[in-house]
């Protein structure tokens, strides 16, 4: 008998073979999800409007043998419209391995009767487009033989994609990986399953489908916001599609949709199908403003141990082979998209003049200088990252300011401006004299300014700030060209450049792996001798300091409001980024000014009231002492910041001893060192007293620096060392604030001023920047 086709073109005559639809593809070499009656329907239902369908419909004695899923869509290209032929769920970006289905055995059958079909049906079509055809279909392979003789053209090119073959065990699979992604695997379940505390949960439920999907449809958006791209959810269609399949595919046990939260603030969603014996994955998004965490990867590794565990054989990463895929373990497989032209008009709009667009561009390519192209990729680059900037920057105020700020660093950097500065703010100082107006003073002692650093890393976090890798290494080269840098041991004997009349030391407080990570290479290429003072009960422990777990939970939380009234603490509204982050000040100012006893006590109880886990932490936040041993052997001092970080002079006298003493010999112990320097926690007036001081020369430290601001002359007492941070990114500002500050020095006000906060920005425990964004500085 011979194979009989019939058109379908309207949805009800199409709607009455879904019942044989699966059937006909269970028996079938093209058996995947993305021909499933429940998918090809979900996307005609959101996407087939305004287009018309023209599905072939293959019948042997009565019996449905084959299905060619095809719609008709209007391409305008050159003045004119063409019909082209596409499979159901090409034109969204949401499917893959397209083909026609036919019954196993049946399939040269089933493409000779859909080829001859088509040729009586050439008015309808001009060009027919496979957009991802598994290269094995012997379907696809059985068409394209019996077209070869009946199409004017065609063409075919390989998609990449990607998938893991499955092992039987976990262990196997890990060995398949690379050392360094192997490490970062299980580094990441190490941290999920050790600090978050959390297991990923699965969506079982359609209610929780409303839910879920938009807090999906967001992380996807934010992430690649980031990277200046919209996502692929910004249009209606695509999140109702993705709301009716969802529904269908938990009914059908096809859905594995998971979510990892910490806390209640979800970090990462990944969306995908189980079909047969593989695991689809369509969709992933995480919270960029946690990527140091690595949730997206986190939450990868425990499906794919959950696959692993329960037996599937493939975890398909679909279209496309990029590097991180392959590191996975994943392997390439390749998919043919075809285009297939039935006139010889349409063969040279579709398949030649595309490739003579090809050879004309490569021709260009060739021709045009290699500066010109650069120059061109260079002019397009800057104006993507305008344009993402652009709402940061908006308003005449702004840029005027801006505008301003720039021209002030050029001329500091680039013109003879900056080195007269900067002598005139080496040898001379302005006073101002209670029964006058400010005289200029010659300086007779050299002075020394010490710069305090914290983290250096471009997370951009403003609940956890850090120094830009990028400005710290602009600041560094232009500390080492035009300052004489002094270390602290110098400073402590007075051993000065000689005929310098100023200087400049640097240090960092707590302890931060970034230091190791991004500042230390910069430091040791441009041979800058810094001082790193380490929270000692933080290295190599895996707890992060007790005021970045606070930062964390208000990062963390989800919260409208904050109640400690009834404790003494603050209460503040929680609805955004900014309330959030005003809220977290008040709390920090409300801890630190508690005694450490009343502080420990209160911490898990602002932790309850945000809804997050008790013990917060971050992995890698902190140093290890391996990387403090190898930094201590190539010119990084280092000094002791107490083990815990409270405020001493709240402390006991005996647990202010402890605190001093234990952390020297511990970082003694650890890099064989003799410590001599030490940093008093937040280091303002109040936060030390004359015990601290005694307990410190008793334990055999030289010197101890505070956050109070000012430059350090002959006279300063050792152990109360003066420092601050110029809170200039730009490397022209930066200079100019140092020298600013060298000269004019700073008021009794900004010295003296209590708490955390304050309009003045220099030397405050708390303070800000340009950006508003908060910085602890102590």
């Amino acid at each position: 008998m011979m194979v009989e086709i019939t058109l379908i073109s309207s949805w009800e005559e199409l709607q009455a073979i879904s019942r044989e639809w699966n059937e006909v593809l269970t028996n079938s070499y093209e058996d995947t999800f993305f021909l499933t009656w429940e998918w090809i329907s979900a996307w005609w239902n959101h996407y087939g409007n305004g287009r018309q369908l023209f599905v072939l419909v293959a019948k042997k004695q009565e019996k449905l043998v084959g299905i060619a899923p095809w719609y008709v869509d209007e391409v305008k290209k050159y003045g004119r419209r063409w019909k082209v032929l596409k499979i159901i769920g090409d034109g969204s970006g949401d499917s893959d391995y397209q083909d026609c289905i036919a019954l196993a055995g049946l399939e040269g059958e089933v493409a000779q009767a859909f080829v001859d079909f088509l040729a009586l049906r050439r008015r309808d079509w001009d060009v027919m487009e496979f957009e991802s055809v598994p290269e094995g279909s012997p379907f696809i392979k059985a068409f394209l033989d019996a077209a070869d003789k009946n199409v004017a053209g065609m063409a075919r090119e390989a998609v990449a994609c990607t998938s893991i073959v499955l092992p039987s065990r976990w262990d196997e699979y890990l060995n398949l990986l690379k050392p360094r992604v192997r490490s970062k695997v299980r580094s990441s379940l190490a941290f999920l399953e050790k600090e978050v505390r959390s297991v990923p949960t699965a969506c079982s439920d359609p209610g929780q489908l409303n839910e879920w999907l938009p807090i999906l449809f967001d992380l996807h958006t934010r992430r690649w916001q980031q990277a200046g791209q919209s996502g692929v959810f910004h249009g209606s269609a695509k999140r109702n599609f993705y709301a009716e399949i969802s529904r269908t595919a938990l009914e059908k046990g096809w859905l594995a949709f998971y979510r990892l939260d910490w806390g209640e603030r979800p970090l990462a969603m990944q969306y995908g199908f189980l079909y047969k014996d593989r695991f689809l994955l369509l969709q992933e998004g995480y919270d960029p403003s946690f990527e140091n965490m690595r949730p997206g990867q986190t939450l990868r590794a425990w499906t794919l141990r959950r696959w692993i565990e329960n037996g599937l054989k493939e975890y398909d990463f679909l279209a496309g082979a990029p590097k991180h895929k392959l590191e996975w373990g994943g392997v390439q497989k390749t998919s043919i998209r075809i285009t297939i032209a039935s006139e010889p008009v349409s063969a040279w709009m579709f398949l030649r003049s595309a490739r003579a667009s090809e050879i004309i561009k490569e021709g260009l390519r060739h021709a045009v200088p290699k500066s010109v192209l650069t120059w061109r990729k260079n002019v397009i680059a800057e104006r993507k990252n305008r344009k993402i900037a652009e709402p940061a920057s908006r308003g005449f105020g702004n840029s005027f300011r801006a505008m301003v700020r720039r021209q002030v660093s050029s001329a500091y950097r680039s013109t003879p401006l900056g080195a007269l500065a900067r002598g005139v703010a080496s040898k001379y100082s302005l006073v101002y004299r209670p029964e006058g107006g400010p005289i200029l003073r010659r300086r007779i002692d050299p002075i020394c300014q010490i710069l305090i650093f914290h983290r250096v890393n471009d997370d951009d976090d403003p609940f956890l700030v850090s120094w830009p890798v990028k400005a710290f290494q602009q600041q560094m080269e232009l500390l080492a060209k035009n300052f004489s840098i002094v270390s602290l041991d110098a400073l402590a004997r007075s051993d000065w450049p000689k005929n310098q009349k100023s200087c400049i030391a640097v240090t960092f407080d707590d302890g931060y792996r970034d230091n190791y990570l991004n500042a230390y290479p910069v430091l040791k290429r441009l041979g800058i001798p810094a001082t790193i003072f380490l929270t000692t009960g933080c290295i190599n422990t895996g707890a992060i300091p007790w005021y970045d777990q606070v930062s964390l939970a208000f990062k963390l939380t989800l919260r409208p409001n904050l109640d400690l009234g009834s404790l003494g603490g603050p209460v503040a509204a929680m609805e955004s980024d900014v309330s959030r982050l005003l809220a977290m000040r008040k709390s920090l100012e409300w801890l630190w000014s508690l005694p450490t006893a009343e502080r420990l006590k209160r911490l898990p109880q602002l932790f309850d009231a945000l809804h997050v886990p008790a013990t917060l932490s971050l992995p890698n936040f902190m140093l290890n002492w391996d990387e403090t041993r190898e930094m201590s052997n190539n010119g990084i001092s280092f000094g002791a910041h107490t083990v815990s970080h409270p405020v001493l002079a709240k402390s006991l006298p005996e647990q202010m001893a402890d605190e001093i003493i234990r952390s020297k010999q511990t970082v003694e112990k650890q890099i064989r060192k003799e410590v001599r320097h030490f940093a008093y926690p937040f280091g303002r007036y109040g936060d030390f007293n004359d015990d601290t001081k005694r307990i410190l020369q008793t334990a055999g430290f030289e010197t101890a620096v505070t956050t109070i601001p000012g430059s350090n002359g002959a006279d300063a007492d050792l152990f109360e060392l003066r420092r601050y941070s110029p809170w200039q990114q730009d490397p022209g500002l930066f200079a100019l604030s140092i020298d600013w500050r060298r000269f004019v020095g700073f008021t009794e006000e900004e010295k003296g001023v209590r708490g955390l906060f304050s309009k003045r920005r220099p030397g405050h425990l708390l303070s800000e920047d340009s950006s508003g964004a908060a910085h602890y500085v102590g």
